[in-house]
């Protein structure tokens, strides 16, 4: 059964979210879209984290034991659930996809949505986080909060959930060996609507990192 551990306010864990079956299923399908050369893990702002976007519904997932309507249906509405249950509000999904970090991957103390002095970033709409752990057979690749007491021990088909501002500056500790694989959410409150020039300015400034992103790798 599912065991929901709330670690402080707006930060909760749900062990058991998924099954070891389905864990196992989504680290192979995304391995499989690999292999046979229909997507790829794309570097990410995080040193050796790499993310895939994929389809919410696909006829391969059959071959995995899992429906064809999985990431829609199933998994996505899932985790909104769990999102609006455990924080007591409506949420909107954000942006979604599979992660994987390497041997040495890490992520340095951050905001998902703000500077290092809380002035809203192009991600200004990920207030919320929402990381499925996929697999737990990996060193390292714990979860950390910068000003409160928190560490939170990847255990697979763990739900991590936590808001992801500025006052809740987050860590991911070196993956020492092994592959950490997760499967990301963000989430915003579903009744915040933006204007049109703030949308625009969020464009703009999303193609200013993703530019430097590009010339960083580069180096």
């Amino acid at each position: 059964m599912s065991q929901i551990t709330k670690h402080k306010e707006e930060c909760f864990t749900i062990e058991n979210f998924l099954t070891e079956h389905e864990c196992k299923a989504i680290i192979a399908y995304t391995e499989w879209l690999v292999a046979n050369n229909i997507l790829e893990w794309n570097q990410i702002s995080f040193y050796d984290s790499y993310a895939m976007g994929f389809w919410p519904y696909d006829d391969n997932l059959e071959y995995f034991g899992l429906p064809k309507n999985y990431f829609h249906d199933v998994l996505k509405l899932k985790i909104k659930d769990a999102c609006e249950n455990v924080l007591g509000k409506d949420v909107a999904e954000v942006s979604y996809h599979a992660q994987k970090w390497l041997p040495g991957a890490y992520a340095s103390f951050h905001s998902d949505n703000s500077d290092e002095d809380g002035n809203p970033t192009e991600f200004e709409r990920s207030k919320y986080a929402a990381f499925i752990y996929l697999n737990e057979d990996f060193s390292g690749g714990y979860l950390n909060f910068k000003h409160h007491d928190v560490h939170i021990d990847p255990k697979q088909g763990m739900l991590a959930i936590f808001a992801g501002g500025h006052t809740n500056e987050h860590e991911v500790t070196k993956v020492h060996g092994g592959t950490r694989y997760t499967i990301g959410s963000f989430w915003d409150n579903a009744d915040i609507e933006y204007t049109e020039e703030q949308i625009k300015e969020r464009e703009e400034r999303l193609k200013k990192t993703r530019a430097d992103q590009d010339e960083m790798y580069k180096k």
